[in-house]
């Protein structure tokens, strides 16, 4: 039981750490092939650890060090002060919003968004070209290849209002299902992009809590 608590926590501050790699890039304005180039990496790898298909390797935290002279080791490794280090510009208070985190546990999406896990998420400043959203995640498998990506962040509304045929986040009994879906009898039948390898499949209405429609989404190149 202790093992497995130990892997939860290592695998979760794993997580946070792609969260502020992914912000690094975004604050650099690089692309994945350009961060590889820095750290002197195959594309592929960095990818990889990205998306949470491999660990982070030993050394991957100081090859970024070395490539990002000042960018505050604490904020890496812990999310602790400001990104970067001699940074003496005032902070500017802004209004922010959730991003979960990759693994969701117990508990449903309102309790991340405004309820007591909110402190498990990472407080994203507004994206004002996306419309207005509640919360963002980043896609964690390939389900919904082509049209959306492993490793997107995808922006989501909550809503009353369903449109057969859009892609939904739903929060169920079983845990967050992102899928197109269709209504069917007595239920909500849930539909991968990638039909050959996903099956199509159907939640009754009365396991589904709530309903996120994805209105927006950013691809790293």
């Amino acid at each position: 039981m202790v093992y497995f608590t130990i892997v939860y926590i290592m695998e979760y501050k794993e997580d946070q750490l792609r969260e502020r790699l992914l912000s690094l890039i975004h604050r650099e304005n690089i692309t994945q092939r350009e961060l590889a180039e820095k750290l002197k990496r195959q594309q592929s790898n960095i990818s990889q650890i990205l998306t949470g298909e491999r660990r982070v390797p030993r050394g991957f935290i100081q090859d970024v060090i070395n490539a990002f002279p000042n960018i505050n080791h604490d904020w890496l490794m812990f999310g602790e002060g400001s990104m970067y280090v001699n940074d003496n510009t005032p902070e500017i208070p802004q209004d922010t919003k959730p991003r979960l985190p990759r693994t969701l546990s117990e508990g449903h999406i309102p309790d991340y968004i405004e309820g007591p896990k909110r402190a498990l998420c990472m407080e994203r400043p507004i994206v004002t070209l996306i419309p207005q959203y509640d919360f963002s995640l980043f896609l964690k498998t390939d389900r919904m290849s082509p049209n959306y990506r492993r490793g997107d962040e995808l922006f989501f509304k909550k809503t009353r209002i369903l449109e057969w045929g859009s892609c939904y986040l739903l929060d169920t009994a079983e845990g967050p299902k992102f899928k197109k879906i269709y209504e069917e009898k007595g239920g909500i039948r849930c539909v991968s992009f990638n039909r050959e390898e996903y099956p199509d499949f159907i939640i009754p209405k009365d396991m589904i809590f709530g309903y996120y429609k994805c209105v927006g989404f950013l691809r790293i190149l």
